[in-house]
């Protein structure tokens, strides 16, 4: 079955997408992988296909991914090649899709330049190849989206433009075959959120696209309640999850919403960064204490949302969990076995509302309405382990003057 979002086709394996190839007349495809996957049962088959036609293949195994200067250097290694293939997970397949936009000289001057907003924008403009994406997990819908999480420095930006959108997203079980259990629960969590902020966000009593938004989320909500029962996931059950997956960002869920509605995402993305964990491993734990701040913050969205959320997907929940969305939602990730953060210090809180203001906030639109104080509370009421004995945060709080806001590795997984 072949599906179109937005703009990008939506291909069931990666026999279609070889077939796509063969009848577009290519000559070169240059297959871009990340290193740990070379033998993932996904890449062995399509590197089979490739071979048993006239197209030669040019493989590019990729070792380091994420940062600004990875993706300039795929776009250096870059080949002339007609067809550009990304196989990985979210993080491998945002680098290509940022190498292939560095190709344009006008985006390559853009995401250059010295800006303070985290928030790029690049020009929609044809590329020289076409972009087939191949996700090995499930849930960052990075195969059809267009946008691209990256590292510049101190700093972890967005990059969006039209043209950064795959062509084509290839949907396959023998590539997401193995994922570990927590990437797999993460990625499942990851569909519910995605699906779930914008409504949590927006104002006013749910109209039509909520509710079909909320009926995507309870069947996330059901096939995580049985991975979690089973420790696995079948490839039926991934196919599901990959199509739920995508879904998510079909344009037509969020024809009626503001920009910028979930102001969480912009919180967690900077908190990973700052922690250096998975941003979805940082928007779960903060999750909680976001909801239970709309009370009192109504630029962070409706608490009168956020409660018949949490009502959809607490039903689906065959767990006892309180009806206080924030309260509930923490109980349910004790049950799904999602650790809490590591302990988080004042130095944290600092540093992280610092950097969100200054990218997001102070007048950009992407934290409009919200103000340092509500972020600072959010974090500081993150599920995080409680500080103890000689902690790194507990040594190091109280003295903000000071920070110089650096810690955590260069490359953060999406």
């Amino acid at each position: 079955m072949t599906s179109v979002i937005n703009r990008c086709h939506v291909l069931d394996g990666l026999a279609a997408l070889h077939d796509r190839m063969v009848h577009s007349g290519a000559t070169t495809t240059a297959v871009v992988y990340d290193k740990t996957l070379s033998e993932n049962y996904g890449l062995l088959f399509l590197r089979e296909l490739i071979a048993s036609s006239d197209i030669d293949m040019i493989p590019l195994g990729i070792d380091r991914m994420g940062d600004v200067e990875d993706a300039r250097r795929i776009a250096r290694e870059l080949p002339a090649a007609e067809w550009v293939v990304a196989f990985g997970g979210g993080s491998l397949i945002d680098s290509v899709k940022l190498a292939t936009a560095l190709t344009d000289p006008l985006a390559a001057r853009i995401v250059a330049a010295e800006q303070r907003s985290g928030w790029v924008l690049g020009p929609d403009r044809a590329r020289p190849a076409v972009l087939a994406a191949v996700p090995t997990t499930i849930g960052t819908a990075a195969e059809v989206s267009g946008i691209a999480s990256f590292t510049d420095g101190a700093a972890k930006r967005a990059y969006t433009s039209l043209a950064l959108q795959p062509d084509f997203a290839v949907l396959d079980d023998r590539a997401s075959a193995g994922m570990p259990y927590d990437v797999l629960v993460e990625g499942c969590l990851e569909i519910v959120l995605r699906c779930v902020g914008p409504v949590v966000g927006a104002t006013g009593p749910l109209n039509d696209t909520d509710r079909r938004v909320l009926r995507l989320a309870a069947e996330a909500v059901a096939e995580l309640t049985g991975v979690h029962r089973t420790g696995r996931a079948e490839a039926a059950v991934r196919r599901r999850l990959a199509r739920l997956s995508v879904s998510t960002q079909d344009a037509e869920l969020l024809r009626d919403r503001a920009a910028f509605t979930v102001k969480a995402w912009f919180l967690a993305n900077n908190l990973s960064h700052r922690l250096g964990v998975r941003k979805m491993r940082a928007l779960a734990n903060l999750i909680p204490a976001y909801w239970d701040r709309l009370h009192v913050a109504a630029g962070l969205g409706s608490a009168a949302r956020a409660r018949e959320v949490w009502e959809v997907l607490r039903d689906g929940i065959p767990v006892p969990v309180s009806a206080e969305p924030g309260t509930g939602f923490a109980q349910w990730l004790d049950w799904l076995g999602i650790p809490p953060l590591d302990p988080i210090g004042e130095d944290d809180v600092v540093c992280v509302t610092r950097s969100c203001v200054r990218m997001w906030g102070g007048g950009l639109p992407m934290l409009a309405g919200v103000g340092t104080d509500d972020i600072r509370e959010v974090l500081r009421g993150v599920r995080a382990v409680s500080l103890s004995g000689n902690s790194r945060s507990a040594q190091n709080s109280g003295n903000a003057k000071d920070l110089t806001c650096t810690r955590g590795p260069a490359q953060i997984p999406s």
